[in-house]
């Protein structure tokens, strides 16, 4: 498994560099804000294509989450964003019944959004002693506050947030169940199907990571080989051509399939991480770590995505 970047560092790591640059400033003022680059940020373009290395930190490498399969723009000093949603077709082209005749009207129609940004954030006690090693400063950064803030970020994009109000995913797109396929990936590739003639291009499958442990290591009954391939192969990253994606918010027995030009990640700002003495942290010898970012989901045609469930067997 790659972490996308791999010249690129962590979080942490960049925060404790940061960090020991401004050691003296920190000293006096007992309070510091870190801005860390969007290049290696949690969620970037460059990471935002890849299932094992796309988001944010975690203690064995960089966590799932459908941040990872949407489009990613900067967006910065915007605290809210309106748009127009597409919602379908009025009238329909046709065959001009005669020379002179009346042609048929068609137009599309839009639905006015205005989304604001989702601040995600969480905050961590470290030691004063512990800042001075970067070590134990990159851990508290990257396990506790990045993957957090990956994961409840991953939360608020499936399940929605109600201050400040987003629907989610699985509200937004579209619920259609198998008409023939009893199997997730067979229904994952009708569902493709399906939304290639209302004119959308799937590219991204979200899944669960049960559903997707199960296809990975799929076998056929007669032979025993793995259907994924190579029993020491690498784990694959693609189903049927789709980009795949797990995220731990994802409903078992279902699949996403989404548009993902259709629906975009606007990063407002980058993930910062800030250090502060909080309450009695100075007779405690202690430092709060601060790390939050905002981020404006927008969903941009109904039908971009489909929550599909197989058939029942």
């Amino acid at each position: 498994m790659n972490h996308g970047n791999a010249s690129a560092q962590s979080v942490g790591a960049q925060v404790a560099v940061k960090f020991a640059e401004n050691a003296d400033l920190f000293s006096k003022t007992k309070s510091l804000r870190m801005e860390v680059k969007a290049a290696s940020d949690v969620v970037t373009s460059a990471s935002g294509r890849n299932i094992v290395s796309g988001g944010v930190g975690s203690p064995t490498g960089l966590p799932y989450g459908v941040q990872n399969g949407l489009r990613i723009t900067p967006a910065a000093g915007v605290s809210a964003v309106e748009y127009f949603r597409y919602g379908g077709v009025e009238g329909a082209a046709g065959v001009q019944a005669g020379e002179g005749a009346l042609k048929p009207a068609v137009r599309p129609t839009h639905t006015a959004v205005t989304q604001s940004a989702l601040t995600v954030a969480a905050w961590t006690k470290i030691s004063r002693q512990s800042l001075n090693d970067s070590a134990e400063l990159k851990q508290a950064i990257d396990v506790t506050l990045v993957r957090e803030v990956g994961k409840a970020l991953d939360v608020a994009l499936m399940d929605g947030s109600v201050t400040p109000a987003f629907a989610g995913l699985e509200t937004l797109a579209t619920a259609y169940t198998s008409l023939v396929y009893t199997n997730l990936w067979d229904a994952a590739s009708e569902a493709v199907a399906t939304m290639a003639i209302a004119g959308f291009v799937a590219d991204t499958v979200v899944l669960s990571p049960t559903d997707w442990l199960a296809i990975q290591v799929a076998t056929n009954v007669t032979t025993g080989e793995y259907f994924s391939g190579s029993y020491l192969a690498p784990l694959a990253e693609s189903l049927r051509g789709l980009r795949a994606v797990v995220s731990p918010s994802m409903p078992a027995g279902k699949v996403m399939v989404l548009d993902s030009q259709q629906i975009e990640l606007k990063l407002v700002d980058t993930f910062a991480v800030e250090a502060n003495v909080v309450d009695d942290d100075f007779i405690r010898n202690q430092v709060t770590l601060l790390g939050e970012l905002r981020v404006i989901p927008l969903y941009r045609a109904v039908g971009a995505g489909r929550l599909v469930t197989p058939k029942a067997a």
